[in-house]
């Protein structure tokens, strides 16, 4: 069995009086694919901000394998192998989709003054930049400007340059949020196909999705984890059913 990439005990998050994520533990194992579910307002955007580093952290400690990463700045954490996409597409527009993968495969360069070189010297990036692509089923779509394509293809244009950044663990906010049934289906092969090797941590409220694509599973209501385990296991938990019933009838 594989150990634990991450490991969370006892994260807290307060915005004053009001406490967003309270006393969260969670173990994600290396090579795995793990969703986190919960109704609105459960807390698992503030979660994926705290790992993250994009809000410190009120109190608690978070690992990844066994180094304290809670109190380091994003980009620290991000160059120790976490990575996150969002759920609003953070693509370049008006670049093609061949240099959006090579604008992140630029940030792991040594030096900062790459936008300043010439574009033949950026050329040796584009082997790497074109083979993500394929990876994700995008070769073709190159040299289409990115504003122009498909909302499920910017989606895996998204997780492409987020792969540029060799992740140990991908975090994906909301990967399907937004699509019809081809592009969800889509996207769920692109992830199943990108997590190989890889671990994944997801968010997502499409729960057939997470059925069909997830190892594990953690729930979490009103900022508390109250189940994880399989999705089987947290389908038949009762106060699963009981967070989610209070969420349709709210």
């Amino acid at each position: 069995m594989q150990g634990t990439i991450i490991s969370v005990r006892r994260m807290t998050k307060s915005f004053g009086a009001f406490v967003a994520v309270n006393g969260v533990d969670l173990d994600i194992v290396e090579g795995e694919i793990h969703a986190m579910i919960g109704p609105n307002g459960a807390g698992k955007t503030t979660c994926f901000n705290l790992l993250t580093g994009s809000l410190p952290v009120t109190s608690g400690e978070i690992r990844l394998r066994d180094t304290v990463i809670s109190g380091l700045t994003m980009d620290e954490i991000a160059r120790r192998g976490l990575v996150r996409s969002y759920q609003i597409s953070s693509i370049f527009p008006d670049f093609t989709v061949l240099h959006n993968v090579r604008f992140a495969l630029q940030q792991k360069r040594p030096t900062n003054f790459d936008f300043w070189r010439s574009e033949l010297s950026l050329r040796s990036l584009d082997d790497r930049a074109m083979a993500l692509l394929e990876e994700l089923n995008l070769g073709e779509w190159s040299a289409t400007r990115a504003g122009d394509l498909p909302y499920g293809h910017k989606r895996a244009l998204e997780i492409a340059t987020t792969l540029a950044l060799d992740p140990q663990v991908l975090l994906l906010d909301e990967p399907t949020s937004g699509m019809g049934r081809e592009d969800i289906g889509r996207v769920t092969e692109l992830i199943r196909k990108v997590a190989t090797g890889r671990t994944v941590l997801m968010v997502e409220h499409n729960l057939p999705v997470v059925e069909g694509l997830c190892d594990r599973v953690t729930v979490l209501a009103r900022g508390q984890v109250i189940a994880s385990g399989t999705y089987d296991e947290v389908s038949k938990n009762q106060k699963v059913i009981e967070a989610y019933l209070g969420a349709e009838h709210a």
